[in-house]
């Protein structure tokens, strides 16, 4: 099944916040430039390079440049990395704790069943991550993934001794306000390691573009085995108490169209639309277990509750009931709603605001998708809708880097 193994992680010499970013994918151009200004060494300059079309020369130049000047250096014996986040958990409002494990993953096509998917790729998306590998040889972030705990795991890590490497803690971090780095280095111990996950399947939490990505590279570069199949991923149990995911809600530059009441006689045939005040929707969403969505309007507010979740043909039923899923395919269409305008939030009380101040029109509101979902749907070969789900916090970029075959 999954092939693991330790590697020689690029990091920096000196590791301290003004250097981190998040995660390329949810960095906007204001934040760009504010991580860019922050230090010159920020990892920004290497994800998300400035330029045009010679943006991804310059990343490779900068990379050299860094090496060159002892700000990056290379780790001297392979490694399994540990990496602990803490941060606060908007959902319940504690801090919360999560703790993974930096390794190389060979890279399998996903119809092998190692390796499972649980969302949707762009082209343009993996083409830019895709030249950026080409010209740099270097995975300049790493993926997100998760395993099921087994007694070799267990038996893998008890009693180790980690190494500590780095550490920044903060208020003003992002992805969390603490990080810690630690290694083992043990060849005996690192072999012990790897093979626990001899029998193990990953899910994807975050990054398929840049799996996918890594994969192209590794088949057009590499063989089974060699250095180019393999990516950089953070792994961490699905038992683990920090796993996070956030909802992430619709708000929508229109209402649709006709009146309220043209909008309840359209759902009726299969919702219950229950009235609510703006104040208790989310309140009232959470009483009904998850099995009711959130729609806004500046004049009033509903929980639009299906009466039945009936199968579809070739879907998981782990799917159809997803929140997403059933605002996508069945409750927006219903409403009358055509490819509409849409932005995405993980606050609703930003979405709420947006319809009260008229930036926006409506809203959606859904509830956090359930970790087993994400599980079921990926193992039976499902893709969920656009921005259906959101691991918090991300993995920290700038903490871990790999030079391809180094």
């Amino acid at each position: 099944m999954a092939t693991v193994r330790a590697f020689r992680a690029t990091r920096f010499a000196r590791l301290i916040p003004e250097v981190v970013a998040p995660p390329y994918d949810v960095i906007d151009d204001s934040m760009r430039q504010e991580l860019a200004a922050r230090n010159p060494y920020n990892i920004v300059h290497l994800t998300l390079p400035a330029g045009d079309d010679d943006r991804y020369a310059r990343a490779a130049r900068l990379l050299q440049h860094w090496l060159s000047e002892g700000v990056l250096r290379q780790d001297h014996d392979p490694a399994i990395y540990r990496y602990v986040q803490r941060f606060f958990d908007p959902l319940s409002g504690s801090t919360r704790t999560r703790t993974g494990y930096f390794v190389l993953l060979h890279t399998e096509p996903y119809e092998n069943g190692v390796v499972l998917p649980h969302e949707q790729t762009f082209p343009g998306v993996k083409e830019d991550r895709y030249r950026l590998l080409q010209a740099t040889r270097t995975h300049l972030e790493t993926i997100f993934g998760l395993f099921e705990d087994t007694p070799a795991f267990q038996e893998a890590i008890a009693d180790l001794m980690w190494e500590p490497l780095a550490q920044i803690e903060g208020d003003d971090l992002p992805e969390g306000v603490f990080h810690k780095l630690e290694r083992i280095t043990n060849p005996v111990e690192v072999s012990r390691f790897e093979r626990a996950f001899a029998n193990a399947r990953v899910w994807i939490a975050d990054g398929h573009h840049r799996y996918e990505t890594a994969l192209r590279y590794g088949q057009t570069y590499g063989a089974d085995g060699s250095p180019e199949r393999f990516v950089p991923i953070l792994l961490v149990p699905l038992d683990d108490p920090g796993l996070v995911i956030l909802p992430t809600h619709r708000v929508l530059a229109a209402l649709p169209p006709g009146t309220p009441d043209e909008w309840q006689a359209r759902l009726q045939a299969e919702f219950e639309c229950i009235p609510v005040a703006h104040e208790a929707v989310l309140e009232q969403m959470a009483q009904l277990g998850g099995e009711a969505i959130g729609f806004i309007w500046r004049e009033g507010a509903w929980l639009i509750r299906p009466k039945a979740y009936p199968p579809v043909q070739g879907l998981p039923d782990a799917l159809t009931r997803l929140d997403s899923w059933v605002l996508h395919e069945r409750v927006m269409p219903a409403l009358g709603y055509q490819e509409p305008q849409k932005s995405y939030t993980r606050s609703a009380e930003d979405a709420l605001n947006a319809v009260r101040t008229g930036t926006a029109h409506a809203a959606f509101l859904l509830n956090p998708p359930p970790l087993r979902a994400l599980q079921q749907i990926a193992s039976a070969g499902g893709k969920m809708p656009h921005k259906s789900t959101y691991f918090h916090p991300k993995v920290l970029s700038g903490l871990i880097l790999w030079q391809v075959g180094a």
